[in-house]
Parts: structure tokens; C-alpha cells; sequence
């Protein structure tokens, strides 16, 4: 593993580097640009607590999380990246994540910009949060649940979940995908009951804003903060499905 940080990766050939291994081009704002603007402001000496980080091969970690210290601005896998635990990428302080391979975790959090030219594969929970950096995936992507809030999100393969939900317009496929939106009772009756709990301020009213039976809440809106935070704790957000009946 080369870093900037301890000159096993020098300033002069990080620019070869991204022009090798960047292939998406997708949104206004594309990683490929937000990648050049971080390392242009690395190498002036701006963004100085944010590291360079270039791997070779498969990279195995048991989280990554870029916005905690030592922080990463730019990450580069040349392979696949597997994660055993959670990978979250950030907005504030922004990061840029690129890998060549497949990207698999138990759960998944991106505001960041993250590019990933395999597939993009979850254990558990994908969140795509906040509109300002975007994400491309040249595979598939693939969870039992996967949530977008207005986060640009395109996968040239399809995605596959139990539950795909939140903006719907943010996120677009090459094959067609069943997404279901946040206030239909079907989520409802999919979310885990634990997790139902916590959204209980934004549940217990009617279109009409009389007051309803709690036992059946309808979601006006989900709140992102307190999903990612379930999420963070590693626990699932579906509920339990249902045992397949077998044919006699």
C-alpha cells in the first residue's frame, strides 16, 4: 500500500495514476473531477490531515470508515475491496473512493464519491445520502435493502434487493429494478419492528394529519440520520422474511 502521507507514493505520479484507473464520467460533478480538485489541493499543501492512498491487488480490511483519523481524501483499489464490517465514506470532510474490482461489505454508507468498476455487493444494507457527490457502479448492485436520498446513483449492471426505496430519481439502472416509495404502506410491512420504533415522530399521523392507530403507522418521510445510525450498529433493516412454503 502506497500513501502520500510517508512518500511511498510520490506527488508527481498521482495524476498518471487517477488518469489509469478512473473510468466514469457520470454527473455534473463526476469523480473524476472531484478526484483532480482534491489532489490539485492536496499537492498545494491544502487538505493536509487527508491522506493519498494507492493499493495493488485485493485489499481485505475489516471496516473502513474515510472520515475518521488518519483520513482519506482519495482512495484508489486496484482490485477488489472487501469489507468484513461497515465501509462509509464522507462528504465533510469530502473523499473520493475508486475500485477496479468489486466492492463488498456488510453494509454500505456513501456520500462521497465512490466509483466501483465490478460490482457493488452488501450483506445487509446499502444507503446512497446527500446530493452534492455521487456514485457510479459498472456491475450490479446488490442488497437486501438499498436506500437513495437524493444522492446521484448510476449502475450500468441492475439492482437487485428485497427493498429498494427513498428517491427513486436519483437512482438509474441499465435493467429495470421494482422500487417502492418511502410512504407506501408495503415498507411498512418490510422495515424491521426495531427499527419502526425509531421513526416513531414520523409515523404516527394521516395525510390528513389526524392521529392514527400506532400499530398501523404509515412513514411519511424516513429519517436518513437515524437509518444510518441503525445501520452503523450493524443490524439488519428488514424485517425477518417470511419462511418459503414448499410444494408438496
Amino acid at each position: 500500500m502506497q500513501r502520500l502521507s510517508d512518500g511511498s507514493l510520490s506527488p508527481e505520479g498521482v495524476p498518471a495514476l487517477l488518469k489509469r484507473t478512473v473510468r466514469g464520467r457520470f454527473a455534473q460533478s463526476s469523480t473524476l473531477r472531484a478526484a483532480r480538485r482534491f489532489v490539485e489541493e492536496r499537492l498545494e499543501g491544502g487538505r493536509k490531515d487527508s491522506d493519498i492512498v494507492h493499493h495493488e491487488g485485493r485489499l481485505v480490511l475489516e471496516e473502513l470508515t474515510t472520515g475518521k483519523r488518519p483520513r482519506l481524501g482519495l482512495l484508489i483499489v486496484e482490485g477488489d475491496l472487501h469489507l468484513k464490517g461497515r465501509y462509509e465514506d464522507s462528504l465533510d470532510p469530502e473523499s473520493v473512493v475508486i475500485v477496479t474490482g468489486t466492492l463488498r461489505a456488510g453494509d454500505v454508507i456513501t456520500r462521497g464519491f465512490l466509483e466501483v468498476q465490478g460490482e457493488l455487493l452488501a450483506e445487509r444494507s446499502i444507503l446512497f445520502l446527500d446530493n452534492d457527490a455521487c456514485c457510479e457502479v459498472f456491475g450490479d448492485v446488490r442488497a437486501p435493502f438499498v436506500y437513495t436520498s437524493s444522492h446521484a446513483v448510476k449502475v450500468h449492471g441492475g439492482v437487485e434487493a428485497r427493498l429498494v426505496t427513498g428517491d427513486g430519481k436519483h437512482i438509474r439502472s441499465a435493467r429495470k429494478h421494482t422500487f417502492i416509495e418511502e410512504t407506501e404502506r408495503e415498507v411498512r410491512d418490510l422495515l424491521s419492528p426495531k427499527l419502526l420504533k425509531r421513526f416513531a415522530d414520523e409515523m404516527f399521523e394521516d395525510e390528513e394529519g389526524e392521529e392514527v392507530d400506532p400499530d398501523e403507522p404509515w412513514i411519511d418521510a424516513i429519517d436518513t440520520e437515524k437509518l444510518a445510525a441503525y445501520v452503523r450498529r450493524g443490524q439488519p433493516v428488514l424485517a425477518e422474511a417470511p419462511p418459503s412454503r414448499r410444494r408438496k
